[in-house]
């Protein structure tokens, strides 16, 4: 089952035991499959270099070019383009995670942003919490 999460699920699941955890743990085993984008991937490199992580990273032994080579070790990149109009009109830059979903053929976008959680929908694809889709789709 092909998924995209959001760059506050990779950063929790990346530093913190909990749901995005244990759903790294589920692509890992291939469980599901992760997808990304080279764009995604980056934005996740820069969210992991704020300062307010960096005290989380050096416990862990990590950096973010580490973490964020881990994240495409264990998911599928795929060519987004930005070449459509605004669909999360309130942060644009929420669009690239649509358009990797819907470019993937992806079931579910997981989430924690507002934002886009506000959508429910788009394409036919859920966008849903990490609680939830854990719970609805492997019963954790």
């Amino acid at each position: 089952m092909r998924i995209v999460i959001d760059t506050n699920i990779w950063v929790s699941g990346l530093l913190w035991k909990g749901p995005a955890w244990r759903l790294l743990k589920l692509a890992e085993r291939g469980s599901v499959e992760l997808c990304t984008s080279y764009a995604m991937l980056l934005e996740l490199e820069e969210v992991l270099g704020y300062e307010r992580l960096q005290a989380r990273l050096a416990q862990l032994k990590q950096t973010p070019a580490q973490l964020a080579a881990y994240a495409l070790n264990i998911s599928t990149p795929f060519d987004v383009s930005r070449g459509i109009a605004p669909i999360v009109k309130a942060d644009p830059d929420d669009d690239i995670f649509l358009d990797c979903a819907f470019q993937a053929g992806a079931l579910f976008i997981v989430t924690g942003d507002r934002h886009m959680l506000k959508l429910e929908t788009y394409q036919a694809i859920k966008i849903v919490r990490v609680e939830v889709f854990l719970r609805d789709e492997f019963g954790m």
